[in-house]
């Protein structure tokens, strides 16, 4: 019991830290115009966590002996086996390794830790909800997957030198669903976990409830406006990107590439949207 108390508060914790600065989105305020139920969206969400929990997450870490005594933790090799077999890379395409052309899938399903699997698919829900009832379930499937697949590519296209380095993560598929959004609703706003935010409205809060009869319930989310929100994941997935380009390095250990060219995928969503709505779209209607 002592132990799930502890594992819950260094939850929390990193959570908070995680969404001090930068907004974490949780859900989006609008209502789906078709009361769809999102079952492409939810099914990626579980296939994603069994695979993590079930395969991935087991072998993550090795106990070693350190030089003085002391007991390390590192990846194990199973670990990294894995990452390199059904992680994508170029080299894999051009000699065929492992499952070759499969891993511009199989590297889709696979995450680095328990924080990347969290905010990528706190991310997929809620971006993904109302994306998914804009083309129907099994669109939306083709749209992601063909999304992932532009990610995985694009990224090393303008990178050739680093083609031998695992890109994993359903990160580049996202950032399509992402722009998708954008897009779709760009006028929505999306409730989002951010520190600063709550501070900042905290004393309008306190000020409301002393001046109004009728007391309001503090809220820890916050509305953030979509469009800032994925704009500025861009400006930051652009930067880095930049710089990786110029170097031919992988300076950050995240491939922003792929979030680039993910969400610039999303450029084929009028492909998947469904034909009423895309009418709606023309005349400038609400979606």
């Amino acid at each position: 019991m002592c132990l799930l108390i502890a594992i819950i508060i260094y939850f929390l914790f990193i959570l908070f830290l995680s969404t001090l600065l930068y907004p974490m989105p949780v859900n989006d305020s609008g209502i789906t115009r078709y009361r769809t139920i999102p079952w492409t969206t939810l099914i990626l969400i579980l296939i994603n966590t069994v695979i993590f929990v079930a395969w991935i997450g087991p072998d993550m870490y090795t106990q070693e002996a350190g030089a003085s005594g002391t007991v390390e933790y590192g990846p194990s090799p199973d670990y990294m086996g894995k990452i390199n077999y059904y992680g994508f890379r170029e080299t894999t395409l051009h000699e065929g390794i492992g499952v070759a052309a499969f891993t511009t899938f199989t590297a889709m399903f696979m995450h680095a830790d328990i924080w990347h699997l969290f905010g990528n698919m706190m991310y997929l829900w809620t971006f993904g909800r109302r994306v998914e009832d804009a083309c129907g379930s099994s669109r939306f499937l083709l749209f992601y997957l063909l999304s992932g697949v532009i990610a995985n590519v694009g990224s090393v296209v303008v990178t050739p030198k680093l083609d031998d380095i695992p890109s994993i993560g359903a990160s580049g598929a996202i950032a399509g669903v992402m722009g998708a959004y954008l897009f779709l609703f760009p006028g929505t706003s999306v409730n989002c976990l951010w520190g600063i935010g709550s501070l900042i409205r905290l004393p309008i809060a306190v000020v409301q409830l002393v001046t109004s009869q009728q007391a309001k319930f503090w809220r820890w989310t916050v509305s953030v406006p979509a469009w800032m929100l994925l704009i500025w994941f861009v400006i930051s997935s652009f930067i880095p990107s930049v710089e990786t380009i110029r170097s031919d390095q992988d300076t950050v250990g995240v491939n922003h590439l792929a979030h680039l060219a993910g969400f610039f995928a999303a450029l084929t969503i009028f492909l998947f949207v469904r034909k009423d709505l895309f009418l709606r779209y023309l005349q400038g209607r609400s979606l």
